[in-house]
């Protein structure tokens, strides 16, 4: 695929992403439109709002594409191109106005991700990657590179401790000993800071395709290391749609630290 197709998408991806914030940035009676589903997460109306927009400008731009999101059927066309949508990452701080939550778009060439965006509107942050590529608000993204990072003086973060099984939070329990500072809570944003050199850890399970596929690219755009927990690469299955254990590390070296923990 050429770099004149990548701009491309990154172009739509850009118009998408500042045309959902007026949906999303709304709120109006929030607390009256939402509902919990079966998972026990909650969807807004804001939500559903926001992906079938995403759903029409795709489904105009790119007719033979396939289509997977959070809150919406899929639309499997037998394309070799799939896109991933979560129209709003971290509804919970969506609703109780913690600014973190994003907009992710992602798509995908026979299951592997090749291109993702993310948007956090009330950060006024537009993130988009792929290949060697980080744009932020339409600028691309320089970072100075960290050396000598070790798990010791390195700051971990994940969403939640609930979210992982009982056993596997022993392990990460370990890791989090092991580590200069820990943080929970941060979504979609956690991976934003680690892209940015500002955290160097994010250990994940239990993720949906919409949680984790679009950030790839905007890692992998930075060289971070990211893998299941066996440290193979991620990705999707348009059959099973599979979940994911996601390690990501600022560089193999870290990577390889935790798998020791992990396995």
């Amino acid at each position: 695929m050429s770099l004149e197709n990548f701009s491309s998408f990154a172009s739509c991806l850009n118009e998408i992403g500042q045309s959902v914030r007026k949906i999303t940035l709304n709120k109006s009676n929030l607390e009256n439109n939402y509902k919990i589903k079966t998972d026990d997460s909650p969807v807004t109306k804001y939500d559903i709002e926001a992906e079938n927009y995403i759903r029409k400008y795709l489904e105009n731009s790119f007719p033979s594409h396939n289509i997977i999101g959070e809150e919406l059927k899929v639309i499997d066309k037998k394309s070799e191109f799939t896109w991933i949508i979560d129209p709003i990452d971290g509804t919970k701080s969506y609703m109780s106005g913690r600014p973190l939550w994003g907009t992710m778009i992602g798509l995908l060439k026979n299951n592997k991700p090749i291109i993702g965006m993310v948007d956090f509107p009330e950060l006024d942050q537009l993130w988009i990657g792929y290949k060697d590529k980080l744009i932020l608000n339409g600028n691309d993204c320089n970072f100075l590179e960290k050396e000598n990072l070790t798990l010791k003086n390195s700051i971990f973060a994940s969403t939640a401790p609930e979210l992982f099984e009982f056993l596997n939070l022993q392990k990460i329990n370990k890791i989090i000993d092991n580590v200069k500072i820990n943080i929970w809570s941060g979504d979609c944003h956690n991976y934003i800071l680690l892209a940015q050199g500002k955290i160097d850890l994010v250990i994940e399970e239990n993720l949906n395709s919409w949680d984790i596929l679009p950030l790839i690219p905007i890692l992998k755009s930075r060289e971070i290391s990211i893998t299941d927990w066996s440290g193979s690469e991620i990705l999707f299955d348009f059959k099973t749609k599979n979940k994911f254990k996601v390690i990501a590390a600022y560089n193999k070296d870290l990577l390889n630290e935790v798998l020791q923990f992990l396995n």
